[in-house]
């Protein structure tokens, strides 16, 4: 019997041990997490303990938060609701504002956990303040509206003059576009020149260089050589900065009023909408994309043209939809008004997955 009771206490002392070991790593675990850690009770939601982080985020002491309940931290009265919704989904982390001691509010990121802990059930949040995120996140979405405000206002307006009328589509997949397109009348206005650009992406970065393309291009403006020599030009230049992961697509043309031609330099885009008599419906086009290899395999492509002819330059964004939706049977390409209402319909639906963009011609009556 004495050996028994001796072989019982060693069992009991080695479990202690063991008991204090676990209880030891779990203080440890708590206390030097790098996230706050709240543990509440699961009956009344007060708070039980804390970790050295939630102190140093909050700026309590243990002492001035035990037995508080947790809305008494929280500025939104629905903390309780999103701490149960955490734990209904496990794994979500959920954003709270917290008031710090000093009374600063604060942004966390929360989850939350039920566990079974000294005979009884608790709830062990963790947290992190996201403060600068958030603030760092807004502060981005105000430069993106900018930058998108900027773009827009850079785009030439529809135009009904003389020899032609204008109309233009502009609609980003996200606030920036990766598309953009200019024209301007040349030569004395004998010429309109333009060109529209695609270049791959949506987001601030791209909008960026669809701008540097468009400073370049109107500097083309002024050069006396042949347009797809221009185009080369814009290849050449735009390999100096653009990442292997950048490429363009880009259509250029010039639009002759005395000579009545219509000459297009295409890089990647890969056909525009007409109707004249040289080309009705999809017209193909070709040509390697900028920015991917010094030399372009390009063409300079010369369409007739007369007044009444519609010319329908587009991205990608809107190709795509018509190749998908097809034309309409009864829509007929020289009625302009009605073809530009049907592309502004088109661009508004709802599987679009690409910036869109248009830039519409007709050529008036003398």
């Amino acid at each position: 019997m004495v050996r028994q009771v001796e072989q019982q206490m060693r069992e009991t002392a080695r479990q202690a041990e063991v008991f204090n070991a676990r209880n030891e790593r779990y203080r440890a675990l708590l206390r030097q997490s790098s996230d706050g850690i709240i543990v509440l009770d699961a009956v009344n939601w007060r708070i039980q303990e804390v970790n050295d982080r939630f102190k140093h985020i909050m700026g309590f002491e243990e002492a001035e938060v035990v037995w508080l309940h947790i809305a008494d931290l929280a500025i939104s009265a629905d903390i309780v609701a999103d701490l149960e919704a955490a734990l209904a989904t496990g794994v979500s982390r959920r954003q709270q504002t917290f008031r710090r001691k000093d009374g600063q509010g604060i942004t966390v990121e929360f989850s939350a956990t039920q566990i079974s802990y000294s005979g009884q059930q608790v709830i062990v949040a963790t947290f992190r303040d996201i403060t600068e995120y958030v603030r760092l996140q807004e502060a981005l979405k105000k430069d993106i509206k900018t930058a998108a405000q900027v773009q827009r206002s850079l785009l030439p307006v529809d135009l009904d003059t003389g020899p032609v009328s204008v109309r233009t589509i502009f609609e980003p997949y996200h606030m920036v576009s990766g598309d953009f397109f200019h024209y301007a009348f040349i030569k004395g206005g004998h010429v309109l020149a333009g060109y529209m650009i695609d270049v791959a992406g949506h987001g601030l970065g791209t909008a960026l260089q669809t701008s540097a393309l468009n400073v370049l291009m109107q500097e083309t403006y002024l050069m006396e050589v042949p347009l797809i020599d221009r185009v080369r030009w814009i290849n050449q230049t735009v390999m100096r900065y653009f990442t292997e992961e950048t490429f363009a697509a880009m259509l250029c043309f010039e639009l002759d009023f005395d000579s009545k031609i219509l000459t297009l330099v295409p890089t990647g885009i890969t056909g525009f909408f007409a109707a004249t008599d040289a080309g009705q419906g999809l017209i193909k086009t070709g040509g390697s994309l900028l920015g991917i290899m010094p030399e372009l395999d390009i063409a300079e492509l010369q369409m007739p043209v007369k007044a009444g002819d519609t010319i329908y330059f587009v991205t990608d964004g809107i190709l795509d939809l018509v190749e998908v939706n097809g034309l309409p049977a009864e829509l007929k390409l020289r009625d302009f008004a009605a073809t530009v209402d049907w592309f502004n319909l088109l661009v508004k639906t709802s599987s679009r997955w690409d910036d869109a963009s248009g830039l519409f011609i007709r050529l008036n009556e003398p």
